[in-house]
């Protein structure tokens, strides 16, 4: 798909570096070398040499030589950082595709939404939290991944995936629920007064909560959702698509991780386990590397930071933790904006 469909178009999806003084450097060097370099790119790389000028010109062919290996060092430095995180939003008829598992994709950041409009909502209800705290410039959302309420084997038949979590939510001091149905209210009271809800059953949740019960909050957590096909867009003719994580959307929820097709629960555990111990230890690390972070004004800022990975940031190596990483490890995306994490004193 990315060869056929996108040809060398592929690098228009690709994020913006967030630090350009290596890429000015490879860039200032051929610029001091483009005599050099026309001259290479005439030739075809080959340049002839007859016996009167060979060893006159050998010691500039060294010395191009050498400037073009420490150039290609300093852009190995350049490939190695990561990008500004993207956000695709994708037409209905191809949203059903895992984009984000394009080879030039499937370690970057990125996530869906499904408008343009929708992203500057999302960005503009995180702006006005961030007044509070005298702060002007656009925000990012945070989440807290321990102030979490967790769902865990509703219908009592995924007794691997029960094993797998049961003690590790318990360690955690996560408020839930295991192998019992909760009531629309209870979870109607999770979303709007946690950070993080987590999901581990069949389909996405919405036998428990409905979709227009979850559109009826004002604020909403974000989604963890594991089940079967969880973060599939369901169309209907030429009307808007529904899903649950258009639901979790309107309601406020940053961000979102679903599947966009059926999975096996050992595969999906692996790639949940990985993700939710990611989050943890940049939880950990959260607000002690800058100290521009730890000021509450500066919360809403932090995301600024180039050391700061966010939420989607780990969705690569959660995907190489699956056996099957191109089939299982390809179902979930990530819907919303990028969010970061942080670690709240009360939690």
């Amino acid at each position: 798909m990315e060869d056929l469909w996108l040809g060398t178009w592929k690098y228009l999806l690709l994020g913006e570096w967030p630090d350009f003084n290596s890429l000015d450097s490879v860039q200032k060097n051929l610029f001091e070398d483009e005599d050099l370099l026309q001259l290479f790119l005439t030739k075809k790389c080959y340049v002839g040499l007859d016996s009167a000028a060979s060893s006159k010109l050998s010691k500039e062919i060294k010395f191009l030589f050498k400037r073009m290996l420490d150039m290609s060092d300093n852009f190995d430095q350049v490939e190695c950082m990561n990008r500004k995180p993207i956000i695709l939003v994708l037409d209905f008829e191809v949203q059903m595709l895992p984009w984000e598992n394009l080879p030039i994709l499937r370690n970057k950041e990125v996530y869906r939404m499904p408008s343009v409009g929708s992203i500057f909502a999302t960005l503009d209800r995180c702006c006005q939290n961030g007044e509070q705290f005298e702060t002007k410039i656009p925000a990012f959302p945070f989440i807290d991944p321990l102030d979490s309420y967790y769902l865990l084997n509703p219908d009592g038949d995924l007794s691997r995936t029960q094993v797998e979590f049961e003690n590790w939510f318990k360690d955690q001091n996560i408020e839930g629920k295991i192998g019992t149905v909760p009531t629309v209210e209870e979870l109607t009271l999770a979303l709007k007064n946690h950070d993080l809800f987590i999901y581990f059953g069949h389909g996405s949740g919405t036998q428990y909560i409905p979709g227009h019960e979850i559109q009826k909050l004002d604020s909403c957590a974000a989604g963890l959702l594991l089940g079967c096909s969880s973060g599939s867009l369901y169309l209907k003719g030429c009307y808007m698509p529904q899903g649950a994580p258009l639901s979790y959307l309107l309601a406020g929820s940053p961000v979102i991780i679903a599947n966009l097709w059926e999975v096996t629960d050992k595969d999906i555990d692996r790639f949940g386990k990985a993700m939710l111990n990611a989050w943890l230890r940049e939880r950990s690390a959260a607000s002690a590397e800058c100290a521009q972070c730890n000021e509450p004004a500066n919360h809403y800022k932090y995301t600024k930071c180039s050391h700061k990975p966010r939420i989607g940031s780990f969705m690569g190596q959660a995907r190489d933790a699956c056996t099957l990483g191109f089939l299982i490890g390809a179902s979930p995306v990530c819907y919303g904006v990028p969010t970061g994490i942080i670690k709240r004193k009360n939690v």
